[in-house]
């Protein structure tokens, strides 16, 4: 005969566990900030706080309607939900916790409503403890307030979220004004876009601000008001016909709406571009409550190809669809259900238009576009020996017809911490001054010298400099190559 036995989980490993759930740095901001929208919050500020340490901290400030004890109690306990409004961009009850504890090492929230200021902790080990949170009385909130946003109280109603020690984050080399001026460009780049609807209006109004504050200066940098990154933000389409809703059919005709996009060729919009690249943004566009889920992708239905960069489908789902979608805590991906993905496939425009006469319309514009003077390659003319750069045209079939942008190779003090530096625009490729005497092993200098070097950063270089724009990845990779380059030369210098 069976039995039944109470098995409680191991506390200690469990926190590991959940704090490895996998946000990234900036969808577990945005799960903060889904908070703030389902408060009624018109304003929020994210600060980065550079601690007397040196050490990071993350905070966000809402105006919405705040909690009352009792509902903050909730909001801190693992898988309690405060609402089960199906239109809240919050969903499981976890978000406000999990996206916290992945980058912090622990979680404060203080919070006001009707005039009753209260606070709680998740400190570091509070989980492995056996679930242990701590509350703050009334003196402890108002001294938080104050240390993290002097210049905005919790007046009325409001709430505050602190993130104490954001481990998760690496900044190698950089100081710590450096990281925070990094990290507040990758949160800009993010939620302009997750949020784009909310920060023109649709549906209602929302203002984010970020900023980085020093504590041992007591004063905050320049603010920064995100401006909404609409995917489709076009003056005029790439085909007159579009954009066009695509009807969907079966059951999901009432919970999916689809507008099908067409930008046009040769754009230089920063929406069209969008970080990492237009190319890898072309797809779907998928929304959960206005709220940008996943942000470009084929969902395993096509592969991605240059000639469909245009292409771009904006796709609402009723949140109802959650489970069928598998949208998990961190809500940064769409998992299409075979049913789902054929149905969209036999999506068609009131025309007639399917899918794949809609991709083969946006491949046609694309064909049209002109090449753009940025795209054109750059190829070396200049800093090396002039029989050398004979041979390299010869052998990378550069013609004389053939359309390019020089790139003249030389010498320039630079930042010690960069090897190389690109000016796309001047078209040169400079290479530290300081390392020069070193790198020629004390013979004489020309304009043509040290050619190995310079044709082998050219040919590691290649991408890059053809690129008509770089996306992070690619920028990530630059700062990869600088750094080891500078750790070679220095070793060179020095052995260990």
């Amino acid at each position: 005969m069976s039995t039944e036995e109470l098995l409680p989980p191991i506390n200690r490993k469990l926190e590991v566990a959940l704090r490895s759930i996998g946000y990234t740095f900036e969808s577990a901001v945005a799960d903060i900030i889904d908070n703030s929208i389902d408060a009624r919050a018109p304003n929020v500020l994210v600060r980065i706080y550079i601690r007397r340490d040196g050490q990071l901290d993350l905070f966000v400030w809402d105006d919405g309607h705040g909690m009352d004890p009792d509902t903050l109690r909730d909001a801190m306990r693992f898988g309690a939900d405060v609402s089960d409004d199906i239109d809240r961009l919050g969903k499981f009850g976890l978000g406000l916790k999990l996206a916290s504890l992945s980058q912090a090492r622990e979680v404060q929230v203080v919070t006001r409503k009707d005039g009753k200021i209260s606070g709680r902790e998740w400190p570091e080990h509070g989980i492995a403890q056996g679930f242990v949170c701590k509350v703050f009385d009334e003196e402890e909130c108002v001294h938080l307030v104050r240390d993290a946003v002097p210049e905005r109280p919790l007046e009325g109603s409001g709430t505050l979220v602190r993130w104490s020690n954001l481990y998760r984050l690496r900044r190698h080399q950089d100081t710590a004004e450096e990281f925070a001026q990094k990290l507040l460009k990758r949160l800009e780049n993010f939620l302009a876009i997750a949020f784009h609807r909310f920060l023109s209006g649709r549906p209602r109004k929302i203002a984010i601000t970020l900023d980085v504050f020093d504590q041992h200066s007591g004063s905050a940098g320049l603010p920064v008001q995100i401006r909404p990154l609409d995917p489709f933000g076009y003056d005029r389409s790439g085909n007159s016909s579009f954009p066009l809703q695509m009807l969907v059919d079966g059951s999901y005709s009432d919970r999916i709406k689809v507008i099908a996009h067409i930008w046009p060729p040769n754009s230089t919009a920063p929406a069209y571009r969008l970080p990492g690249g237009a190319n890898s943004r072309q797809g779907f566009y998928f929304y959960r409550n206005n709220r940008l889920i996943q942000a470009g992708g084929w969902n395993g239905i096509r592969e991605a190809e240059a000639h469909s960069s245009l292409a771009r489908l904006e796709v609402d789902i009723a949140a109802e669809l959650d489970v069928d979608v598998s949208l998990d805590v961190k809500k940064m991906e769409i998992q299409l259900p075979p049913d789902l993905a054929k149905a969209l496939l036999r999506a068609q425009t009131t025309t007639g238009i399917d899918f794949k006469k809609y991709l083969s319309l946006a491949n046609d514009a694309y064909r049209k576009r002109a090449v753009t003077d940025a795209e054109l390659p750059l190829i070396p003319s200049a800093g090396l020996p002039a029989t050398l750069v004979t041979f390299l045209h010869k052998e990378l079939r550069i013609k004389a017809t053939t359309k390019h942008h020089d790139l003249k190779i030389g010498w320039r003090k630079l930042d010690n911490g960069l090897f190389f530096d690109i000016d796309r625009d001047g078209g040169n490729l400079y290479i530290n001054q300081a390392y020069r005497k070193q790198l020629q092993h004390g013979l004489a200098g020309s304009s043509a010298d040290v050619p190995v070097l310079k044709c082998l950063l050219f040919l590691v270089l290649e991408d890059a400099l053809a690129s008509e724009r770089m996306g992070s990845k690619m920028r990530e990779r630059l700062e990869q190559i600088n750094r080891i380059l500078v750790r070679a030369v220095r070793f060179e210098r020095c052995p260990e």
